[in-house]
């Protein structure tokens, strides 16, 4: 037998055994963009742990029978997913429920509705929705970072976002994960002077929540900014792309309009679900102040209402700061979104609002790279918290 003839042979087992496919993923993994092979272990590792968190926190905090415990979509269907899940499936105003839902916009919910054609369970229906989304959004967060500083501390930048004490609404069927995995990629492609591109994926962050109004804002500047840093003009055809985003809004508030025969629908349905109506942020900060100190609250919501405030807290900062930076396009987007935030009589949900503002995490990138400790300090402050949360929300106590 010659060498060549053995070296065959030696070779055979590897291939039966599926040795040769393995080689086939490698290669098909080392083609991917960098910011996927940068990304996507990371991102994979963290939702695997959001979900032994949430099963171990479920079996240690009951009493009861083993097989009584909840399993993982149980423990995910939790306060809005429900809400967002009853219009995947019944859409608004219909007679199947009684909650105002016209306060959610309606990108997640035809996501998950996609999705439920080959994920029969509509919870976990939602937790592939804000998977693949949120892979997106990290790959784009990456790519971002790493425009600016090197690969390594790029990556912290996603670590931020995943150890953000309220990241447990990236895991769930929330809209934060949507908003941001395409928010993020969105303004890569207006880096990148893309804007057909960046208007279609910013139209599809705004489907998803409000903040799409200073997101829509934000890419205008921004627009603004890249052009002329090209000594490209401004008024061409590219500027059109900037009327795609805010497409998704109006035609929600028209669909609303036709279906209720009211333009006010939508707060109308926060003001009668959840009490909110527009008001100076000063006479919002006094009332959530008194409740986030009231010592006869209960205390989950006592924090929660704290978180609030300080939400309001870290969007002025993250202003400053980006402003002093003379980062235009992203102080418009955490401004505005600010400000939304806080032109309410009580304060709420602000901090997912801060959750998805991605400018945090590139600044905290940038931060990383000149200071490291800064790496540490957070993961070790904010990683606990992050866990805590996740089990809290999975066994129904509210944290925003």
């Amino acid at each position: 037998m010659t060498s060549e003839t053995r070296e065959v042979v030696a070779a055979e087992p590897g291939k039966r055994r599926g040795w040769g496919g393995f080689g086939a993923v490698r290669t098909a993994w080392a083609r991917l963009p960098a910011c996927v092979q940068a990304t996507l272990p990371l991102w994979v590792a963290s939702r695997v742990a959001v979900a032994l968190a949430s099963l171990a926190g479920a079996r240690l905090l009951s009493n009861g029978p083993a097989r009584d415990v909840p399993g993982l979509t149980t423990l995910w269907d939790r306060w809005d997913v429900g809400l967002f899940t009853k219009v995947a499936r019944y859409g608004y105003l219909s007679p199947s429920y009684s909650d105002r839902t016209e306060v959610d916009f309606p990108g997640l919910p035809l996501a998950i509705r996609a999705v439920h054609v080959v994920v029969p369970d509509w919870i976990g229906a939602g937790l592939v929705v804000s998977f693949v989304v949120g892979a997106i959004g990290v790959a784009a967060l990456w790519r971002l970072a790493a425009d600016e500083v090197d690969d390594g501390d790029a990556r912290f930048a996603v670590l931020a976002l995943v150890c953000f004490p309220y990241a447990v609404f990236l895991f769930a069927a929330y809209s934060e994960g949507f908003f941001l995995g395409f928010a993020t990629a969105s303004w890569l492609a207006a880096r990148r002077d893309r804007w057909l591109l960046a208007g279609l994926l910013g139209a599809a962050a705004a489907s998803a929540r409000v903040t799409g109004i200073a997101f829509c804002a934000a890419l205008i500047v921004q627009y603004v900014l890249v052009r002329r840093a090209a000594g490209r003009p401004l008024i061409a055809r590219p500027a059109l792309a900037l009327a795609i985003p805010p497409l998704p809004i109006a035609g929600y508030l028209v669909y609303l309009r036709v279906r209720s025969g009211r333009w006010d629908s939508y707060t109308d349905a926060m003001h009668d679900g959840w009490h909110r109506a527009v008001d100076w942020p000063w006479n919002g900060w006094s009332r959530t102040w008194g409740s986030a100190f009231d010592g006869d609250g209960a205390s989950t919501f006592v924090w929660f209402w704290r978180g609030e405030l300080l939400a309001v807290v870290i969007g002025v900062l993250l202003t400053g700061a980006l402003i002093w930076g003379r980062r235009w396009g992203e102080a418009t987007f955490v401004g505005l979104m600010t400000v939304i935030m806080s032109f309410t009589n009580y304060y709420a949900s602000g901090i997912r609002g801060i959750l998805v503002a991605f400018p945090l995490y590139l600044l905290l990138a940038r931060a990383g790279a000149r200071w490291p400790w800064v790496r540490g300090a957070y993961v070790w402050v904010c990683g606990p918290l992050m866990v805590i949360f996740v089990v809290a929300f999975t066994q129904g106590y509210w944290v925003d």
